[in-house]
């Protein structure tokens, strides 16, 4: 790194002012804020106070109370603000006497003369297959300069929590030209950054009651998709407003349960036959995990091996396909010895090429069940959480996991709590549901859920509405069900213990549920 001293401070200083003065960054009060406090403090020779804390507190207005270990928040900023950068000496800046750099790894900035930055690799982002969102920024109908700084900074929380989303690349600044063409005509506008989609909204104050509309649009179609309304009676605890409004957006939006993701398999089906395997097998994942079926089942099963051939880097294909190889073992289709531990090379692979693959963590979780670990089970689970706690298919599936592990409460606390904000989520969560309420001995709730799976090609559908009606003494009808198991899967007697105790941890709530099989009439020794 050059020495502050051999590049004096004022210069520095004009630099920074230089760069504040991009359209992109005028844009963005968070990254100014972010860029002009590091920088500050280099200068002053405080580098070693330049900390996740301290810039989420001093400069991206986080509460003091704010924790870098379970909130990833300052380093995606600082990977937008990287972006910025290169964009920004890639072109207003490019002959620039002296470039501002942040590298990768840590937030203390570099000042560099201009002949000396060729040795520095700037991140190009490679993902062919991911859809693209823009989030235009939203828009003040009212002339106040705090409801303006407000949908500013929305608008970016937006951007940043959506860019936790593997699957989607998120553009949030734009040149000014892009910037003319927003105000004239947004579909334009999309077009011109290649986007799939158009996030945009506004603030309005009607009747001394605040506004905040939020929507997103199809930008080939101009079709509204989603339009959200928020009617804070203030902004004067506005993280909070903006944290409340961000989640509900991101959670009902991103990830492979969220409607953008639906919307582009409903609509685009050539995106997905022209991708070369990876989408394809993706689809067909989220297809089984949304309606189980044998033959939805085979279908992502051998895409996703298709998959993995063609694309051997690809960490998200290889975790889905050790999730679906542990799956086999749950629904009775294969119980083979090496099924576990050929999954373990595939989500090891899958962490291996990208350690901060959430696909990845939480495959691990699933595996840590299937091997009885539980403490590794609470730990993938946490990682997993954090990398994107907006993830809300994801997250319901965590929590069905860490109930399977035992950890009752907090598994169905995380599943509450995704499935009230989205309500898609996998087929199986129903599984997660019916043995959280017969651990409780809420046997009524347990057959609610198993009544909501109505997935007859599963064992675990008779299954459990066989157990909970037998739990409720409602012998007749659950004789009824187990008949309807034991015709899909005569060798259900021989392997029922066996699946449960595959990844359920508690012997007392699995050996509850096989005596209620065996009090209407499961006569094998099991």
């Amino acid at each position: 790194m050059e020495s502050i001293k051999k590049i004096p401070p004022d210069t520095i200083y004009n630099e920074l002012e230089n760069v504040l003065k991009f359209n992109s960054f005028k844009n963005s009060i968070l990254l100014s804020n972010f860029l002009r406090y590091i920088v500050t403090e280099t200068i002053d020779q405080r580098q070693k106070f330049i900390k996740e804390y301290s810039i989420a507190v001093n400069a991206l207005s986080r509460p003091s109370h704010f924790n870098p270990h379970d909130d990833a928040m300052v380093r995606i900023h600082a990977g937008r603000l990287r972006k910025l950068l290169n964009e920004y000496y890639s072109s207003d800046g490019k002959d620039n006497s002296v470039i501002i750099h942040v590298p990768k790894g840590g937030y203390v900035p570099e000042f560099i003369h201009n002949n000396k930055m060729r040795h520095i690799d700037f991140p190009i982002n490679t993902s062919k297959s991911n859809l693209v969102i823009t989030v235009f920024p939203f828009k003040s109908t009212s002339q106040r300069p705090d409801l303006e700084a407000f949908s500013q900074i929305l608008s970016e929380e937006v951007s940043a929590e959506l860019s936790r989303f593997q699957d989607i690349s998120v553009i949030g600044h734009f040149a000014s030209s892009v910037i003319s063409k927003i105000n004239e005509n947004i579909l334009e506008a999309a077009s011109l950054v290649g986007a799939d989609f158009i996030i945009t909204g506004h603030i309005q104050i009607i009747d001394n009651k605040m506004q905040i509309r939020v929507n997103l649009v199809n930008s080939s179609s101009g079709k509204f998709i989603l339009t959200k309304l928020f009617t804070p009676a203030t902004i004067d605890d506005g993280i909070r407003i903006q944290n409340e409004i961000v989640k509900d957006i991101v959670s009902s939006m991103g990830g492979y349960y969220g409607i953008i993701f639906k919307e582009m398999v409903k609509t685009a089906p050539s995106k997905i036959s022209n991708n070369s395997g990876i989408l394809k097998a993706i689809c067909s994942y989220h297809e089984y995990q949304c309606s189980y079926s044998i033959e939805n089942y085979a279908n992502a099963l051998s895409n996703l091996n298709d998959a993995v051939e063609l694309d051997p880097n690809h960490a998200i294909a290889w975790a889905m396909l050790g999730e679906m190889q542990l799956a086999a073992i749950a629904l009775g289709i294969d119980n083979c010895k090496k099924t576990i531990e050929k999954s373990s090379h595939c989500i090891t692979k899958a962490l291996k090429i990208d350690p901060n693959c959430q696909q990845a963590w939480y495959s691990l979780a699933l595996l840590s069940c299937f091997k009885k670990d539980q403490d590794n089970c609470l730990s993938a689970a946490e990682q997993c959480i954090k990398i994107n706690p907006n993830s809300s298919g994801i997250i319901s599936g965590i929590g069905c996991m860490l109930i399977f592990a035992g950890y009752f409460e907090k598994g169905f606390n995380l599943v509450e709590n995704a499935i009230r904000i989205n309500t898609s989520h996998p087929w199986w969560i129903n599984i997660g549901y019916c043995y959280y309420y017969i651990h409780k001995k809420e046997y009524q709730k347990s057959l609610y859920w198993a009544d909501n799976m109505d997935f007859n090609e599963t064992i675990w559908d008779s299954l459990l509405k066989a157990v909970s009606l037998s739990l409720l003494n409602e012998d007749a009808k659950a004789k009824i069900q187990l008949n309807n198991l034991l015709k899909l899967q005569p060798q259900t007697p021989t392997e029922i213990k066996e699946i449960f105790c595959s990844f359920m941890f508690s012997d007392e709530v699995v050996f509850r549920m096989v005596n209620s099989l065996k009090r209407i009439g499961l006569k094998e020794d099991i």
